[in-house]
């Protein structure tokens, strides 16, 4: 799902940014010999162009064959492991498949290892073609294409409906959750939680996403449209469900920095707030809604870094007592703006 646009700017002033471990020395980029080379163009030609068809791929069939016919991407991520422990690539420990791909090309480029980077470049060719051929099979098979077509249809009637609408969302709140825990812990409290893996949350939806796809294709006569909503909420809630590990991970951390009776009941006042704002979001007029929402931020903006940058000095009690505090002004100034939008909202 595409997040709708939010400021975030207050909570960017409280994210600490964590220095990357240093890399193991590398050795200096060697000589390369001239048959490395002819290797090296052949294999990223062929890797610019395979890449250049799947970008042009119907996405639905290409997240078939992914799913179903993807084995090769194991294949894949566990040649990218190799590669970043073999040559010692840190910077590349990546949980964004999309990204560590071309994180480990760079290093590999900059070590100078261009036999190296052809071997590594034929194992993503391969799978690419793996992946083509599956979708020209897709394309060949009537009954499949028929399937797709009526699939494509419901999914577009699915989301239409209001209630489709307001779970799209549910992950979107979940992250907007899980950015204010993380914004009430000192930079130290933060870094001991790793960012939620992309490819962890992809593995719990795969039960879900293929239930909603098979109802979606089934035959007319067997069909069940609320059924078919059902399953898609039920798909919104388990990729909001990603985010649990590392929410759970950051409020286990707050005893450590000050965390008591009362700061709890302050943080669930909080997190009451905003489950208030997000429910009136989910009907109401987006532009107006971010409206309150960037009002409370300008604000409050102030009193709450002045707040953070007291506790992240010297964490405590009394320095999270007086942070909660500050969001909790800015949570009901936002939720008393967005309130009269609650009816407007309604569909």
């Amino acid at each position: 799902m595409t997040e709708s646009p939010r400021i975030r700017s207050l909570l960017a002033l409280l994210v600490a940014v964590l220095g990357a471990c240093a890399a193991a020395p590398q050795p200096e980029p060697q000589a390369p010999a001239a048959d490395a080379n002819a290797k090296l163009a052949l294999a990223t030609q062929a890797h610019t162009d395979l890449a250049a068809q799947l970008a042009k791929a119907p996405h639905d069939i290409l997240e078939h064959c992914r799913t179903r016919g993807g084995d090769c991407l194991i294949s894949v991520a566990e040649r990218r492991e190799e590669m970043v422990g073999k040559h010692y690539l840190t910077a590349c420990r990546e949980p964004d498949s999309e990204k560590q791909g071309p994180c480990i090309a760079r290093e590999l480029e900059r070590q100078g290892k261009r036999a190296e980077l052809a071997a590594f470049y034929e194992t993503e060719n391969w799978c690419s073609r793996k992946l083509l051929e599956c979708m020209t099979a897709f394309a060949n098979d009537a009954e499949q294409i028929a399937i797709r077509e009526r699939s494509q249809e419901r999914r577009s009637e699915v989301e239409a409906t209001p209630e489709s609408a307001a779970a799209e969302r549910f992950p979107e709140f979940a992250k907007e959750r899980l950015a204010f825990v993380r914004s009430i812990l000192p930079p130290k409290g933060q870094a001991e939680c790793a960012p939620s893996a992309a490819q962890d949350c992809e593995k719990k939806l795969i039960a879900p996403s293929a239930a909603f796809d098979a109802e979606l294709g089934k035959a007319p006569a067997a069909y069940d449209p609320k059924r078919a909503l059902t399953l898609h909420t039920a798909l919104k809630r388990a990729e909001a469900e990603c985010t649990s590990p590392e929410l759970y991970c950051l409020l286990e951390r707050l005893p450590q920095y000050g965390a008591s009776p009362e700061t709890e009941k302050l943080l669930n006042q909080n997190l009451s707030l905003l489950t208030q704002q997000q429910t009136i979001r989910a009907s109401a007029n987006p532009e107006a809604a971010e409206q309150c929402l960037s009002a409370g931020v300008t604000q409050h903006s102030d009193r709450i870094v002045s707040a953070y940058q007291a506790y992240a000095a010297t964490p405590g009690t009394y320095a999270l007592l007086r942070l909660q505090k500050a969001f909790i002004a800015m949570h009901q100034t936002q939720l008393w703006c967005l309130m009269p939008l609650a009816k407007r909202g309604k569909r």
